[in-house]
């Protein structure tokens, strides 16, 4: 039991490489075909929601730029800082393995309730907000999401802490950029689309 909570937790002691990168790249085909199908949009690496651009070049760029984004920056973080040999094949492929609990999120957007969310103006009252049909649940939907956006972050450290062999406060200096630094940059790049 133990082994697989570890597992759970670190895939990257059993997957990397070639193997992570096929099972990234078809994660991230099903995660764009259903924000697509959805209409809700990555605006960052930890940002999701709503956008006025439904071209499916859209879905899949902002996909793309939220994996490679991060994995640039683990990758250069892991050049600077590790004393180990570092393959591209193994931070790109397990960053983009590491995203799909993602998928998860995307399954819920899908839901019906969660396109009442998609459907507030920023004109509305509170009022009006709390009287849209199926508000309530939509909020709750979202919350039940948030675990496998904090997973995925969990995955993104494992990831960057095998593929780059880091560790201590070299790790958490890496990590902090790569996701926080990439959220930034991933907003940035992707708000030119709209």
């Amino acid at each position: 039991m133990k082994k697989r909570i570890e597992i759970l937790i670190n895939p990257f002691i059993r997957i990397a490489g070639m193997q992570a990168l096929a099972w990234g790249i078809l994660g991230l085909v099903i995660s764009t075909l259903l924000s697509w199908a959805s209409g809700y949009h990555y605006h960052g690496l930890l940002h999701f929601g709503p956008a006025p651009n439904p071209a499916w070049w859209c879905y899949l760029a902002e996909h793309l730029i939220v994996w490679l984004v991060p994995a640039t920056l683990f990758y250069l973080g892991g050049l600077i800082f590790s004393h180990s040999k570092i393959r591209i094949i193994d931070v790109f492929g397990t960053i983009l393995f590491a995203q799909l609990p993602m998928l998860v999120m995307n399954l819920i957007n899908f839901l019906p309730p969660m396109q009442v969310l998609s459907q507030i103006d920023p004109t509305m009252s509170p009022a009006e907000i709390l009287s849209m049909p199926y508000f309530h649940l939509a909020i709750v939907l979202s919350l039940i999401g948030f675990p496998f956006l904090v997973f995925s972050i969990i995955w993104m450290v494992q990831a960057l802490k095998v593929s780059c062999n880091l560790k201590k406060s070299h790790l958490w200096i890496v990590a902090a950029i790569g996701i926080l630094g990439g959220d930034v940059l991933c907003r940035i790049l992707i708000r030119l689309f709209y």
